[in-house]
């Protein structure tokens, strides 16, 4: 087994031990832990089209929209080695802020009401848009969190993650709850 699977297994096996064991009133910090660790490896995973770097670039910028306990989880672990990029930055987006420039879109369940105009602000951008709200691949998003059984799945949109100019790595979707395609 190729070496960067055996290490997202490893990621997966860590956050859903982590997860399992986490009590009543912590599990709002693990939960914001796992999907920062999980919107991190995704990085790992995504190829962006050239263009989405300016030249000599290596930072990955990863946004975040109204999910500050993630920004603040990601911020504690982005000093982590990060291959291929020398550098990570996490931006926390406020309304009306533009997407440019973002790798990496995070979009939390607190901002339900603006989810669909959010995403559609990045559908001219390469940005792996990423959510944690039920039905949220059918209105734009490439990766969405799930909760099953306690513990935090994810599901990927092909068609999203093609609009946008990316390839997600078969080694992702390997691990994915659910995969959509469009082929019937």
């Amino acid at each position: 087994m190729p070496t960067g699977h055996r290490m997202l297994r490893l990621l997966l096996l860590l956050v859903t031990l982590t997860w399992a064991g986490s009590t009543h009133a912590g599990s709002t910090e693990i939960s914001a832990q796992i999907k920062a660790a999980y919107l991190y490896k995704f990085a790992t995973y995504v190829e962006w089209p050239v263009s989405s770097y300016e030249q000599n670039n290596t930072t990955l910028i990863i946004g975040i929209v109204g999910a500050d306990e993630i920004a603040d989880s990601l911020n504690q672990i982005k000093s982590s080695p990060s291959a291929p990029w020398h550098s990570i930055e996490v931006r926390v987006i406020k309304p009306g802020e533009s997407l440019a420039g973002i790798h990496i879109l995070f979009i939390g369940h607190g901002e339900l009401e603006r989810i669909k105009r959010i995403l559609e602000q990045t559908l001219s951008l390469p940005i792996l848009t990423v959510t944690d709200t039920n039905g949220a691949l059918s209105i734009g998003s490439a990766i969405n969190f799930l909760n099953i059984d306690d513990h935090i799945r994810f599901e990927v949109s092909l068609i999203q993650a093609e609009r946008h100019r990316l390839k997600i790595s078969a080694r992702l979707l390997a691990v994915a709850q659910k995969i959509e395609n469009g082929k019937p």
